[in-house]
Parts: structure tokens; sequence; C-alpha cells
């Protein structure tokens, strides 16, 4: 197998309203929609529409939700053998109350299947039957002692940490366990928030020397509009520039973005530039679709960069 995650899962719930309640009102529920969701599991499908071979590790319920998070991901060419239910659990989703005019709240529910997912659960022997391995740190025990035992079988590693600082902490994985985990990592993709909070700073070049005692990989960083910017193990400085697009949505450009920085740069060995200009093109792509999941496959990234200029 190609790569292997061990990150967060979720089912969306879109909930269509007449209105949007206010404090103790009333709200019509005009049409139910269940999307895939969670941005592990967006990073490895977009891997596999890329053309991977990928595997997911993790925990859901045996719920509609749980039952519907396994076949999205069987549907998507994702290997679940690492998959494991537990009898009368609760999937990890969010309920997303949108009315007419877009607006909407999001409530997360947690469940109790996707954090209480124990180390001796995860199948040692399929995480070390991939060439790499991808993690949020999330579950922290498992994520963590997965990432370490990675490491020690000669695969590759990626760390994309998806929230800041506080939410991890929340989620039970906190600052010093954060650092003392890039010793095992090659790949570092921080979201902007979190890499401000944890180096204490927002200046790029100030983070990447923050983060050297602790780690010596390539550390990406995703700027949204701007672009993105990476350090090689040299501490070289790449940037690569966003392309323009008409975006429909720019839910799971960043899930994009990794999904395309595993294939391109970890598993075939791309040049750092070459792999941001694809992995740009990929997220680019996502935006002009709805939902998390509208990232290109092989044949469809190549095209959009034949025919698309980066500003």
């Amino acid at each position: 197998m190609d790569m292997i995650g061990l990150a967060t899962l979720a089912m969306d719930v879109m909930l269509q309203v007449d209105s949007l309640p206010g404090e103790d009102g009333f709200a019509v529920v005009i049409k139910n929609t269940y999307v895939p969701g969670g941005s592990g599991t967006n990073v490895m499908v977009q891997a596999a529409r890329l053309g991977a071979s990928c595997g997911f590790i993790g925990q859901v319920g045996d719920d509609s939700l749980g039952k519907d998070i396994l076949k999205s991901l069987i549907s998507e060419g994702v290997d679940i053998s690492g998959m494991r239910v537990k009898p009368g659990g609760i999937s990890l989703h969010t309920d997303i109350v949108v009315d007419k005019e877009g607006r909407k709240f999001i409530l997360l529910n947690m469940g109790d299947t996707f954090l209480t997912l124990e180390e001796s659960k995860v199948d040692r022997d399929y995480l070390k039957s991939a060439k790499i391995f991808y993690t949020d740190l999330l579950p922290g025990g498992p994520a963590i002692a997965a990432l370490k035992e990675a490491k020690a079988a000669g695969m590759k590693t990626a760390f994309n940490m998806q929230v800041g600082l506080e939410a991890m902490t929340g989620f039970g994985v906190d600052r010093n366990q954060i650092l003392s985990s890039l010793a095992d990592v090659d790949l570092f993709a921080p979201c902007r928030d979190g890499l401000y909070a944890l180096c204490g700073t927002q200046d790029p070049e100030a983070c990447r020397d923050f983060l050297r005692p602790w780690f010596r990989g390539t550390l990406l960083i995703t700027l949204g509009s701007q672009g993105s910017v990476a350090f090689d193990e040299k501490d070289s400085r790449f940037e690569q520039p966003v392309i323009s697009v008409q975006a429909a949505d720019t839910t799971g450009a960043g899930d994009a973005y990794m999904g395309g920085m595993l294939y391109s740069y970890l598993l075939n060995n791309m040049p750092l530039d070459e792999a941001m200009r694809f992995s740009t093109a990929c997220s680019a792509y996502t935006c002009m679709g709805l939902g998390a999941r509208s990232g290109p496959n092989l044949a469809q990234v190549r095209s959009f960069i034949q025919n698309n200029e980066y500003i």
C-alpha cells in the first residue's frame, strides 16, 4: 500500500431550514443531506483519486453515520481494513444548519468513538504495510504512537495540524506533545493559526527557526489567498501563488492540497516547488465544485495545470 492515514473522520449532516431560529425559537427542516467529511479522510480520498493506494485507521460507531463513513471510503477506493467499529457507539459528526440565504451555524457532535480509539486496537502490521503515514495527531495517543512506529519502520511521515493549538489541547494533545512528535515527521503542514500559536510569531522564517531544535524536515505553510510557502531540510524557501478560479465553495481546498502533496512530494518524489504547484492545482480545482470532496483525478489535474496561469 502507498499510504495509510490515522486522522480525523466525520460525517456532515446538512440541515436546510426555512429560517435560522433565535433563542427558544423554532425552525422547519426542509431537507436533510449527508455529506462524508473529516479532514483526514478527505486527504486520503484526494490521494486515492490521484492514483495512490490508500488505507485508513480510525473508529466509528455501528450507527447509520458510521456505516455511511465506511461506505464512502470504500466507494473512493480507500481500504478500511484498519477501521474499528464500536458497538452502540456514536460516530463523530457535524450538524450544519443552513437557511435559504446560506446563513448557518455548526454543531460538532464528538460522539464517543473517534477519540476513544485505543492504541491496542491499531493493527501495527497494517500500519507498517504502507510507504507513507499521514496523521493530524488525532486521536492523540494512538496517533502519536503510530507516528513513532512508522518512522522507526522507515516510512515517510506527514503531520498535518488541521486545527489551532487551543483546539488540539482541548482534544487532549498539548504543545509539548506536538513539539516532541516533530522528531518523527518528514513533512509538517500546520494551519496558520496553529503554527503561529505554537511558535509565538507570525513570521514564516521565525517559525522555521523556532521549530528546528525539534524538527529537521520540510515545513509547509498554506496561506489561503496568499498561496503557500515551504522550507526544505536545507532551509531553502519556496513560494507558490494561488490559481485564479471562479470559486463555488472553498470547503476542502486545504485537504485537497495536502492530498496532492502526499501523492506528489512524498510518494513520487517530485521536487518541492513542482509538488507545491501540483497541489495548488488540486486545491483550486476543488474550489470550483461544491463540497469538500470535489477534488480532481490525475488526468484532470494535469489538464488543469496546462490550461491555467498562476498569479
